[in-house]
């Protein structure tokens, strides 16, 4: 997985994800690596006059709807560079499995969840997500999707609602 799959995957985390990065920075870099996408939404306009909605917007627009990869990393690269210590403590964390941590095939669900807590001391929930999924940490989809999404898998949603069958709720 690239990082325009992460991009996809961060879709509803999108705006605050580009919004952490410093305009300025940002503007610089696009112009540097990708000069069309610059000259289509930025030409004419001082740094300074960009606003963080029309950057989102553009950025939006190039890397989840005409999937731009280099404009994907590049996103990627300054998220991490401006949560670095973000960045730094998930890899120090991982790195307690195996120092190489390119040859991490999974990490056990409770050793996630255990990262995950330690690291919710400190940071955002949703930064969390943005980091594992931009940096393909190697944690189960079960746990990204309870501890980071909030979502409930569909198999405790069924056991739930056979537990309030059997205290007397309403059968479906």
């Amino acid at each position: 997985m690239g990082a325009l799959s992460a991009m996809r995957l961060l879709s509803n985390h999108f705006e605050r994800l580009v919004r952490s990065i410093d305009v300025p920075v940002l503007l610089e870099m696009i112009r540097r690596v990708e000069p069309l996408v610059y000259a289509r939404y930025f030409k004419g306009f001082r740094a300074q006059t960009i606003g963080k909605k029309r950057v989102v917007e553009a950025m939006k627009r190039e890397v989840l709807e005409k999937q731009n990869e280099v404009l994907s990393e590049l996103l990627a690269l300054l998220w991490n560079q401006k949560n670095r210590e973000l960045y730094r403590d998930m890899l120090n964390l991982v790195r307690t499995i195996d120092e190489n941590v390119e040859q991490i095939k999974a990490i056990e669900d409770e050793k996630a969840r255990e990262f995950i807590s330690t690291l919710e001391a400190r940071f955002p929930k949703e930064d969390i997500l943005i980091c594992v999924r931009l940096n393909e940490v190697k944690f189960s989809e079960k746990v990204i999707s309870t501890m980071l999404e909030g979502k409930k898998l569909e198999e405790e949603d069924r056991d739930a609602e056979e537990e309030e069958e059997k205290e007397g709720g309403q059968p479906p």
